[in-house]
């Protein structure tokens, strides 16, 4: 129904009186479906109407009438097809109202909104088709060592909470604002659960790869029950390949299926072979005896490394890949054509186990690291990452940065050594040696190609921004690493030696003094041992890296901390200027932003907030805060006393943890 020319003359009139009047602030906004807005403070909410109440008296309007109702006038909503919450938006429309809530539904399912939390931006009302999701589980279940709950969905976003339970085809998860998200367990990749929500977990790894944790119960000689907090599920014993279980541990032939499919081409000669029983040890080892030799290639051998094909750092949500130790065909085929001098001679060369980032770098992960990491200023932001101004004061201020949403997930570029290295630093990664980048782009064969030895067309030519999983069923090399024929070009730790082949050991080379830095990408030579000198300062928009982790470190590597902003806020000392522009009283530190995803913004901090006090002591300048927040940890955690409207209020913030 659209409204009559009578509603929009007395909007206008409604405007104008409210422009001659001043300074009234509204608690929301209605944006109607043909246009206008109207503001007031909402008394009444229900699936039939909206009661907005302004000093005209209070206003019926129907909720087939609403596009937007929107309760932060700094959020504009784009349509009425999405809402937003604490600055994150989500496809999706109300489905039903009250005055304490709101239930939205969205793609991976619903969610309960408390409106009594202020953690509402706004709310669309225009229905809107979503995809049809199966409600068939196939996550994977892993363990964190912070306090949150979090649930990872296959299309990379992660919602986070403090209480996870199960409910039929659904995942309830609450949030410290007591919006509770209902996630079909179709949609869901991961569920992170704190070790301290755990007790009694063991780890199963079935021979789909999928890993859970959860309390395992034995149903009969054939089947066992898996549960926890994300549910329950039965499976049979044959497809148990590993678990920490007493029962299961002593299925020791379900132990070397394991082991093969992370040995690539290696094969175990089972009937060589008794396996009597597992013995576990602790810090995940466990002792295997056997009445005769074990014999991988013909090879006796006394230790067996097991690694997952691949792993998730729930950090950072990169993707990384095995790459087996052992020997590899490292250089070019003399008798190939146009072959460069530095390519030569081929030789084998033996590489460490480590983990690959299954692709480049993305804009997403690298706009992370420039939001959270304590650098310095000099980093380079990347080609498709903007700065993000705030006016303060009548001065702009750079406070963070964004991208475009259809970028986030193309390669980083426009970067240079330093700060893909400063990426690394921050995690704790490593950019790959020349041997290990090779390695995973080529496997052990000496093939001219990711894919083989007969060219193909298709791959990333470099003319636009690819997403990093455009190519993965054609540019794609032994192990499962994606794109590394193709543009862009990737870093390498090592420095540039034309000669590097001939003079390098060949065990683990790696060139670490030189002017200029490797680069690598098949498609500029065409062939995948091309290696391409680099200056190390230099900005290039068709440069990119990946990273990589020991495989024996790996696992210690992704429970540690990064090195991140311990609070996420951009603030400026309150004088007289500042109480005087946003009607400050307090003296102390005003909050101008706060970084979306940050510590601050977790603990329900906002813009607009006065910072009195840390952990007791008086805050007065940027200075004090240091001085209180001096020795403090990544994951401590620090009261923050706050002035907010001129109400005092006790704010507790886990230092340092970030949710991306």
């Amino acid at each position: 129904m659209r409204t009559s020319i009578g509603t929009w003359v007395f909007l206008l009139f409604v405007l104008c009186i409210f422009l001659f009047v001043g300074s009234k602030t509204f608690a929301a906004t209605i944006v109607y479906k043909d246009g206008p807005m109207l503001d007031g403070t909402l008394e009444d909410l229900n699936n039939a109407f909206v009661v907005v109440s302004n000093p005209f008296g209070k206003i019926q309007v129907p909720v087939s009438n609403i596009q937007s109702i929107v309760f932060k006038s700094d959020t504009i909503p784009e349509s009425g097809q999405e809402l937003s919450i604490n600055g994150k938006k989500y496809r999706g429309y109300v489905t039903e109202l009250s005055k304490d809530y709101a239930v939205v539904t969205t793609w991976f399912g619903k969610i309960k909104i408390n409106l009594k939390s202020d953690s509402v931006d706004y709310l669309g009302f225009e229905k809107v088709e979503l995809p049809s999701i199966t409600s068939e589980p196939f996550f994977q279940v892993e363990l964190v060592l912070n306090d949150y709950y979090i649930c990872a969905l296959v299309n990379g976003e992660m919602i986070v909470g403090t209480e996870l339970n199960t409910s039929g085809d659904y995942i309830s998860l609450v949030d410290s604002y007591k919006n509770t998200f209902f996630i079909l367990k179709g949609t869901l990749e991961y569920i992170y659960i704190p070790y301290k929500h755990a007790k009694g977990y063991d780890l199963v790894v079935l021979n789909t790869g999928k890993k859970l944790y959860g309390i395992v119960k034995k149903l009969s000689d054939t089947q066992y029950e898996i549960s926890g907090q994300w549910g329950k599920l039965v499976v049979n014993q044959k497809d148990i390949v590993f678990s920490t279980y007493k029962d299961t541990k002593e299925q020791t032939s379900q132990i070397v299926q394991y082991i093969q499919p992370t040995q690539q081409t290696s094969r175990i000669e089972v009937a060589d072979i008794l396996l009597e029983k597992a013995v576990y040890d602790r810090d995940g080892v466990a002792t295997i005896v056997t009445d005769a030799p074990v014999k991988v290639e013909g090879k006796e051998v006394r230790k067996i490394n097991i690694y997952p094909k691949e792993i998730v750092d729930p950090r950072t949500g990169i993707t990384f890949v095995l790459i087996p130790g052992g020997v590899f065909k490292m250089g070019a085929d003399a008798s190939w054509r146009n072959v460069e001098e530095d390519e030569l001679p081929q030789r084998e060369v033996y590489v460490s186990a480590f983990y690959i980032s299954k692709y480049p770098i993305t804009v997403k992960q690298y706009l992370d690291f420039l939001k959270a990491s304590q650098t310095s200023s000099s980093i380079v932001v990347g080609k498709q990452i903007n700065p993000v101004e705030i006016d303060f004061l009548g001065q702009k201020v750079r406070v963070s940065y964004s991208a475009p949403a259809t970028l986030l997930n193309v390669p980083i570029t426009g970067i240079n050594y330093a700060s893909a290295k400063a990426y690394c630093d921050w995690a704790g990664y490593q950019l790959p040696t020349e041997a290990q980048w090779e390695k995973a782009a080529r496997g052990t064969d000496g093939r001219r190609y990711p894919w083989g030895n007969e060219s193909q067309t298709k791959y990333n030519d470099g003319r636009k921004d690819y997403p990093v999983d455009e190519f993965e069923s054609v540019d794609i090399s032994p192990y499962g690493v994606v794109n590394t024929y193709g543009y862009p070009i990737e870093l390498c730790r090592d420095y540039y030696a034309k000669d590097a082949y001939k003079k390098l050991p060949k065990e683990n080379p790696l060139n670490t003094t030189g002017t200029y830095v490797v680069g690598r990408a098949g498609a500029l030579a065409g062939r995948i041992t091309d290696r391409i000198p680099l200056a190390p300062s230099e900005v290039r928009n068709d440069v990119t890296f990946r990273v990589v982790m020991d495989a024996e470190e790996a696992f210690n590597i992704v429970k540690k901390p990064l090195n991140n902003k311990l609070l996420g806020i951009t603030w400026f000392v309150v004088n007289e200027n500042v109480k005087k522009q946003y009607n400050v009283k307090s003296e102390g530190l005003y909050v101008a932003f706060v970084e979306t995803g940050s510590p601050a913004q977790l603990a329900g901090i906002k813009d607009g907030d006065v910072i009195v006090k840390i952990d007791g002591k008086t805050i007065k300048s940027p200075d004090d805060a240091l001085k209180a927040l001096s020795g403090k940890k990544q994951g401590d955690i620090s009261v923050l006393t706050i002035d907010r409207g001129g109400k005092a209020i006790e704010i507790k913030v886990r230092l340092g943890a970030w949710l991306f």
